[in-house]
């Protein structure tokens, strides 16, 4: 998948979407934070939890402008996401949706100080 832009993996979402009207699930698989950083020294933990946090308040209001344009809207997306590879490829099921804003949290949970936050919408 494509991950130079955010943008892109939303766009191909929108392109998808007809296939979730035909009944065919649309998964987008990545981390809502992917940092060794705050592995390795866990005082760096506030800026994932930051980052987590933003994105989840983000999917919640549907907000596509800054879910891709997290790296200059996003608390701690320096931390959280160094390389955009874990995280943009997420965009694709908001991208999918009919309406972003229905995104709810079934799983929220931080490990070893990294979210794995699933994301459900319709």
């Amino acid at each position: 998948m494509n991950t130079s832009s955010a943008g892109k993996p939303f766009d191909l979402g929108r392109r998808l979407r007809g296939l979730r009207e035909e009944g065919i699930l649309v998964i987008g698989s990545g981390f809502m934070t992917h940092s060794f950083a705050v592995m390795r020294n866990p005082a760096l933990a506030g800026y994932t939890e930051a980052f987590d946090e933003w994105a989840a308040d983000a999917l919640r209001r549907g907000d596509v402008d800054a879910l891709t344009d997290y790296r200059t809207k996003a608390p701690g997306a320096h931390i959280a996401h160094p390389t955009a590879d874990h995280y943009v490829p997420l965009l694709l099921a908001p991208g999918a949706a009919t309406d972003p804003s229905t995104a709810t949290s079934p799983i929220e949970r931080m490990l070893w100080g990294n979210s794995i936050r699933s994301i459900r919408v319709n």
